[in-house]
């Protein structure tokens, strides 16, 4: 007996392109790791490509209203964040907070300013809200540059970001090969996949945090902040697809291409303050 697919199924499932974001999660990963290597100034460079890759990702690709206001708003907030880690290198997150006190009055004017093209305003404010937070989340990278010891910061920073784009990828592999099981019928994202990201993050953070040299993530404390980011960035990415499989495919050019990056860009940057918050909260 032939099974019968439901049409509603088969459209959902190929909303989702895993393997164009397999090969976006190894791309971003690998520039905020070898530039994490180089320096405080390449990394900042990355930060500010991927906070620019996020928002056109985040603007085409989900269609939302108020697409040219909520770029410039994020452009915006993105140079105060970056200005500002670099200004304040040893103020933790602290600064941050004053570039989004400040992105909520020119988030209103924006919606005043829309005139007669004003339409679904509360999902314009709350998708730019969301976009100006995660703009100002990923140059949490470059604070913890900063913050950490001088001979310890490129291996730490660089170490966090191969952690959580190495399990982004591998929850990607997992769930376009068996998405097992899954979190909706729906969506191709399975738990096996939230596992194997929390692994694969655990062995980076046990192998590329821990030294004989630096004692500061020893007896185990790497693997566990490895396996904690991994888990982390997996479900949120898995967030993200549920987005991407409910936003109708645009049919071709940038927005198109852009839809499998949006489920590697958002969990990336999301995950950054708490990989800021737990790096320094679990080192010797």
């Amino acid at each position: 007996m032939t099974a019968v697919t439901d049409p509603t199924d088969a459209a959902a499932e190929a909303e989702v392109n895993h393997a164009g974001s397999l090969v976006a999660a190894l791309v971003c990963g690998a520039g905020l790791a070898v530039t994490a290597r180089v320096g405080a100034t390449a990394l900042l460079a990355a930060v500010a490509a991927g906070q620019a890759l996020l928002a056109l990702a985040w603007v085409f690709a989900t269609r939302m209203p108020g697409r040219r206001g909520a770029l410039v708003i994020a452009g915006l907030a993105a140079a105060g964040a970056d200005v500002l880690v670099s200004v304040w290198p040893h103020g933790q997150l602290g600064p941050l907070v004053a570039v989004l006190g400040l992105a909520l009055p020119a988030m209103i004017a924006h919606q005043l300013v829309r005139g007669a093209a004003r339409a679904r305003v509360s999902e314009s404010l709350g998708m730019t809200a969301l976009l100006v937070a995660m703009v100002v989340a990923l140059p949490a990278i470059v604070q913890l540059r900063h913050e950490m010891p001088r001979l310890l910061a490129a291996q730490a920073s660089s170490g966090v970001a191969a952690a959580v784009a190495g399990a982004l990828a591998i929850g990607f592999l997992v769930d376009l090969l068996a998405p097992l099981p899954r979190f909706d019928p729906h969506v191709r994202r399975g738990l096996l996949g939230v596992v194997g990201a929390a692994g694969l993050g655990c062995s980076l953070g046990y192998l590329l945090l821990q030294s004989d040299v630096h004692r500061a993530f020893e007896h185990g404390r790497g693997a566990f902040l490895g396996a904690s980011l991994g888990a982390i960035a997996a479900l949120l990415a898995v967030g993200a697809s549920y987005l991407e499989s409910n936003v109708a495919m645009p049919d071709a050019g940038l927005a198109r291409r852009l839809r499998p990056v949006l489920a590697v860009v958002v969990p990336l940057c999301l995950t950054m303050p708490v990989a800021f918050v737990l790096t320094l909260a679990i080192r010797v």
